[in-house]
């Protein structure tokens, strides 16, 4: 069963910004595109490093240590090293918080 987990408020994540948060034993990034909120697990697929220490320029996020691209709306590895997608999470917005989907 799936669950909405209050993870931040939209003002913690200022546009065209990534952000990382623990919640419930993951780590999570949620960045700001354009005025919509992603989330996907804060680690890139190559190597498992953190991804919200990237880039983030528009909707492609670049991890820092070897240049591993995502789009950050979809979880599409765009170039190599990665290949495998990110894991994303459902996000909604209810008032002032932004809600992640986790599974249970």
């Amino acid at each position: 069963m799936s669950d909405y987990k209050k993870v931040a408020k939209i003002s913690d994540i200022a546009e065209g910004e990534v952000e990382s948060f623990f919640v419930e034993g993951e780590v999570i990034a949620i960045c700001r595109v354009e005025g919509n909120f992603y989330a996907f697990r804060d680690e890139c697929t190559h190597q498992n490093f953190t991804l919200s220490d990237g880039d983030l320029d528009g909707e492609c996020i670049t991890c820092c240590y070897h240049g591993a691209e995502f789009n950050v709306r979809t979880g599409e590895a765009l170039c190599l090293p990665a290949v495998e997608p990110l894991e994303m999470y459902p996000v909604k917005v209810d008032g002032d918080d932004i809600l992640v989907e986790l599974d249970d």
